[in-house]
């Protein structure tokens, strides 16, 4: 999703704001790189082996949801006339 997220960025805000929009991205995708391996092993470590398959029910819920965030709010004609100066 972060290589979609790059070019949507890229598409829709204006070059004078790109630098920081792209700042901000990397810094919620990073965080979910050190959200994710703690969550795993905390479920793992609390259900066993059932807890590798609650952790990939997780990841696949979060993945359809911010999809269909995606697909319902972005708008990228819309957003990039908002977003100019």
């Amino acid at each position: 999703m972060s290589t979609v997220a790059v070019t949507t960025v890229a598409e829709i805000v204006p070059a004078r704001r790109r630098g920081g929009a792209l700042g901000l991205m990397n810094a919620v995708v990073t965080t979910g790189g050190l959200i994710a391996p703690a969550l795993t092993g905390y479920l793992v470590d609390t259900q066993g082996r059932t807890g590798y398959q609650h952790a990939v029910l997780l990841a696949a819920a979060l993945l359809t949801l911010g999809g269909a965030a995606a697909v319902t709010l972005i708008h990228p004609a819309r957003d990039a006339r908002r977003l100019a100066p």
